[in-house]
């Protein structure tokens, strides 16, 4: 299990790139195969443009992994986080890491990114897509995008939370976005 969690903590930016562009091809060939809805609109332009915001959603990962590694430095070094306080089998404190993720950085984020007006306006940009596809997962504002990462950064601090959980959460939230 230890080289499982090895491997994830030293995956690198371009296999996680990989990862990326793995999922959200097969996600697109799958809508292209069987289409949910039968259209002619232009898909290699909307794809385009929804990369656009896929683009500044890596700065913006970037830029938040080198703010993660900090944290995930401190709480190694303090043992801060519900995780660090209790004792149970990994694949459960997994499993607590994941669900403790989700419910902070995707469900409570999102459910304010609809509530609050001024957080409504940079998430509106990921409503306003006229056509849903796998890319639209790619569609968000930054501002959009740096308050959920904002909200995952505090997950993970209250969580305790190792930085191979991590990874593995959103390697998973990857491929189920798209």
């Amino acid at each position: 299990m230890d080289a499982i969690f090895a491997f994830f903590e030293n995956m690198s930016s371009p296999q996680k790139l990989a990862w990326i562009v793995i999922c959200l091809t097969i996600s697109s060939a799958g809508e292209t195969i069987i289409p949910f809805i039968k259209s002619d609109f232009k898909r290699l332009k909307h794809a385009l443009f929804n990369l656009v915001f896929l683009g500044t959603t890596i700065i913006i990962n970037i830029l938040f992994g080198l703010a993660t590694v900090g944290i995930f430095a401190w709480l190694n070094t303090s043992e801060f986080g519900l995780l660090n306080w209790i004792n149970l089998p990994v694949l459960v404190e997994l499993l607590l890491a994941i669900m403790l993720l989700d419910f902070i950085a995707q469900f409570v984020a999102h459910y304010l990114l609809h509530k609050v007006k001024w957080m409504w306006k940079f998430h509106l940009v990921h409503h306003s897509d006229l056509m849903v596809t796998a890319t639209t997962g790619t569609r968000h504002h930054p501002g959009d995008y740096l308050m959920r990462e904002c909200f995952a950064l505090f997950a993970i601090v209250i969580g305790g939370v190792p930085v191979a959980f991590y990874i593995i959460y959103r390697l998973c939230s990857v491929m189920f976005t798209y």
